[in-house]
């Protein structure tokens, strides 16, 4: 049975993400060098927010400004005064989307950015969707501040993205504190303890408002670069990883096996047999890729169809028509008409 004191030695964290819960911590009074020095972190390791750190290391962190902070919650107070800006690119990704469902759509795909702390999941019912996180480590002492700083920071960087947001209830895996007061201050719903996952649950229908800081142009830049650092993380499956070069392929042209392989230290022949082993093949990938990217164009954005065909690096807008008929059954204008965002 493995240690709950100490993630797995792979799991990795952004460091802007880490620097904004520094910055969050100092707002708030506490003297940033012994946090640092609390989790043996240095500021050179901070400097560039596409860099990595140790999950264990920031898991130190939390209990350090566990320990320090002197409040009902931790995780509450420093969640409301985290800022989503030195997140990076995840954080910029997610707020320029075009709806609520666009972004949770990102934030599913593009999670291991953020950290390997945990997983994201959606469920959906027939009027409500849930956003489900299941931590590494449940157990583990910092999970309680941790998961909470998150929650709070998701709902306070939400709602003033969106009209009429609201929570139809809150869950939480730990037992029902004394104080209710910070958690109605941030959450203002009902809430539910002794769970069996940490849930934020919303109307359905949020999922297809606009949000306030829509810039489709600036997503598709943004969504090029974390498709690149996606396809970095060495925890990736090598699938996982394909799909990350191709979206940075994509945007330059006619995607390049014999370069994918190059960059992925591997020979034509290998990069096949092993993406056999996990049971798919380049030219699926390819068109997975190609198809998701196509059919978020034509629900987002106003690109015409031969452009976007010119973007996933098809040579003539013919094929991509065909190819796109062939996935959904639909012309590229029949899809946008009935999927579009208007």
């Amino acid at each position: 049975m493995s240690n709950p004191s100490n993630a797995p030695s792979q799991a990795s964290v952004s460091a802007s993400l880490t620097q904004a819960i520094l910055h969050a911590a100092t707002r708030l009074g506490l003297e940033r060098q012994p946090l640092l020095d609390a989790c043996a972190l240095h500021d050179e390791q901070l400097v560039d927010p596409d860099a990595r750190i140790p999950f264990a290391a920031q898991q130190a962190l939390w209990l350090e400004l566990d320990r320090r902070l002197q409040h009902p919650e931790p995780g509450l107070l420093l969640g409301r005064n985290l800022t989503p800006g030195p997140f990076s690119v995840l954080s910029y990704l997610l707020q320029s989307s075009a709806t609520l469902g666009d972004a949770l759509t990102a934030a599913l795909r593009y999670q291991r950015l953020g950290g390997e702390g945990g997983e994201l999941q959606v469920e959906e019912q027939d009027d409500t969707l849930s956003l489900l996180y299941r931590p590494l480590y449940p157990q583990h002492p910092a999970t309680r501040i941790r998961v909470l700083a998150m929650m709070a920071c998701w709902v306070q960087t939400t709602l003033p993205l969106l009209d009429g947001f609201r929570l139809l209830d809150v869950r939480f895996r730990h037992p029902q504190p004394d104080d209710l007061a910070p958690y109605d201050d941030v959450f203002d719903c009902p809430l539910h303890f002794a769970c069996d996952d940490y849930a934020i649950v919303l109307p359905r229908d949020l999922c297809q408002l606009p949000l306030i800081q829509a810039n489709p142009p600036l997503q598709q830049l943004l969504r090029q670069h974390a498709e690149a650092l996606l396809a970095r993380l060495p925890s990736a499956s090598l699938s996982a990883r394909v799909i990350g070069l191709l979206g940075e392929q994509l945007a330059h042209g006619e995607p390049d096996r014999a370069e994918l392989a190059r960059a992925l230290a591997l020979s034509e022949r290998t990069l096949q047999r092993r993406l056999a082993d996990e049971g798919c093949s380049y030219q699926q990938l390819l068109a997975d890729t190609r198809r998701q990217l196509a059919e978020q164009h034509l629900r987002d954005g106003r690109l015409p169809a031969t452009e976007i065909a010119w973007l996933l690096g098809y040579s003539e807008p013919s094929v991509f028509f065909r190819a796109f008929r062939q996935w959904t059954g639909l012309t590229p204008g029949e899809y946008r008409a009935r999927y579009g965002a208007g």
